[in-house]
């Protein structure tokens, strides 16, 4: 059993031992929150330019003819929950864990292979949907007094970006346009997401709902910086000779993301 599916029994539990704390946001007290995240990731993904070497057909001997090979790879955006909890270690420092689960982003993938004086093969279309799960870890300083019942925050931490592999092994259906526009579909090939730790940040606010109240509004901005390893493999077709080709990508991408957060969360100490 995943431990994400054991948060929420646990949170509700320790929020009923608990003794509310009214007002003050002081050294002792935890909030937990849930809500909405909307996750934006970069457009490109992916963005990988490979110049390879073909064989003249009319001469072996002459030098090889350059073939540009160009993947484009993005994702867009979704949205889905998050949960975290936030323990005050002291007056106006806390540490936060939080969990974003499963946005389901559509990926977009764009192919070209060219040569000069020979034309271009070109390919785009939708490949499937990537599930993205975040975890985060804060440390929060909240700079105004204590007693305010309107704490704006900033935090710096860390996170891990899991592109789960379950669902992210998907076969490259692409269809090609030749120079000629003749059209060949190609339905053979791997596209794979991995995972990777990277640094984070944020800024927020914890709003309670009444001078005295333990319930309390929550928004929030968070960067998460993560650097994946992605394998993109299929076959195409070069124009210099029209013969299959072989299309391979096997690098570290940048998959930095925004994510914005609107939440309610409950104070309290034990």
């Amino acid at each position: 059993m995943r431990t994400k599916s054991l948060l929420l029994p646990l949170v509700i539990a320790a929020a009923g031992a608990a003794s509310p704390a009214f007002a003050d946001f002081k050294g002792g007290d935890f909030i937990v929150r849930v809500g909405a995240a909307y996750m934006d990731p970069d457009n490109d993904t992916v963005n990988s330019v490979q110049v390879v070497g073909i064989e003249d057909p009319d001469d072996p001997d002459a030098p090889a003819i350059p073939v540009t090979v160009e993947n484009y790879l993005d994702l867009d955006d979704d949205t889905t929950w998050f949960i975290n909890g936030t323990y005050f270690i002291v007056d106006h420092w806390a540490v936060q864990l939080g969990y974003m689960d499963g946005a389901d982003l559509e990926s977009n993938l764009a192919t070209r292979i060219s040569s000069p004086g020979y034309g271009e093969w070109t390919a785009a279309g939708s490949v499937g949907d990537f599930e993205a799960n975040i975890s985060t870890f804060f440390v929060n300083w909240y700079p105004v007094c204590v007693e305010s019942w309107i704490q704006p925050y900033i935090g710096i931490g860390v996170n891990y970006t899991d592109l789960d592999q379950e669902f992210l092994r998907k076969a490259a259906d692409i269809e090609y346009v030749g120079p000629d526009m003749e059209v060949v579909r190609e339905s053979t090939g791997l596209i794979n997401l991995g995972s990777s730790f990277g640094w984070a940040a944020q800024i927020g606010v914890d709003m309670a709902f009444g001078r005295n109240s333990s319930w309390l509004f929550n928004a929030s901005a968070m960067y998460v910086d993560a650097d994946p390893r992605v394998e993109i493999g299929f076959d195409g077709y070069e124009p210099v000779t029209v013969d299959r080709f072989s299309v391979r990508v096997n690098e570290d991408v940048e998959f930095d993301s925004w994510i914005f957060n609107l939440g309610v969360g409950y104070k309290f100490s034990f």
